[in-house]
């Protein structure tokens, strides 16, 4: 199934968004060789060459993929979203298909600001960002992170996790990244615990939704930190 998104301030109700479609060009294989490109590896290797480029990053999770759950529309390296923000075990991302040349299926993405891998393994959906006017629901190199969640997480304490961590200008993304990157807090950037609004980013959850202005960096001990 193909994501989508629920973006900014009060969301209540979930939108379902536009089916999905399956590109037919083949997944890049995790290590482990052909027919067990959906199943986590002990490691998933792909080329490597350090690009840098700079790129929208937005979230969803659970409540706001469409169905609500981890179906993804491209399952490589799992097959629900998913993934621990290492570099062998990459968490879900999608972008709009119009990238697929450019950012196919298995292609492997380090995010800075984060410290954690990513992996495409979805698209983004037609209706949706409200910011965005590409013609599947992402505009140009704009990656959309899977931020975690499941069946027992409070929806308004997912979305406002994702709205608390979306960057308000473009980012440094590393394509195509090597292992020698740090990485911070590996694991769902959401997570249920402890009740009711869990944790986003190793950070108390909250039931209202929090102010964009202000942003999220890691000090010197890797502990997240709002400035």
């Amino acid at each position: 199934m193909m994501r989508s998104f629920a973006r900014f301030s009060a969301v209540v109700a979930i939108v379902a968004l536009a089916s999905c479609g399956r590109s037919s060009a083949p997944p890049l294989l995790p290590l482990g060789g052909a027919g067990s490109a959906a199943a986590p590896q002990a490691c998933y290797v792909t080329k490597i060459s350090n690009a840098n480029a700079t790129a929208t990053i937005t979230f969803y999770g659970w409540p706001d993929n469409d169905p609500p759950g981890k179906a993804i529309a491209h399952p490589v390296v799992h097959q629900r979203a998913g993934g621990d923000g290492t570099y062998c075990n990459p968490t879900t991302f999608a972008t709009e298909r119009a990238n697929n040349a450019q950012i196919p299926y298995g292609t492997k993405i380090y995010v800075p600001f984060l410290k954690q891998y990513f992996v495409r393994e979805d698209d983004c959906a037609p209706s949706g960002p409200p910011v965005g006017h590409g013609n599947n629901g992402c505009y140009k190199l704009w990656f959309d992170l899977w931020i975690g969640g499941n069946a027992n997480s409070l929806t308004k304490a997912v979305v406002n996790c994702e709205d608390a961590m979306t960057p308000n200008a473009k980012v440094a993304v590393i394509v195509d990244p090597d292992a020698n990157h740090p990485v911070a807090m590996p694991g769902p950037i959401y997570r249920n615990a402890p009740p009711p609004n869990g944790t986003c980013y190793g950070r108390p959850g909250a039931a209202t939704s929090p102010s964009r202005s202000a942003s999220w960096t890691l000090n010197s001990s890797g502990t997240s930190v709002r400035i």
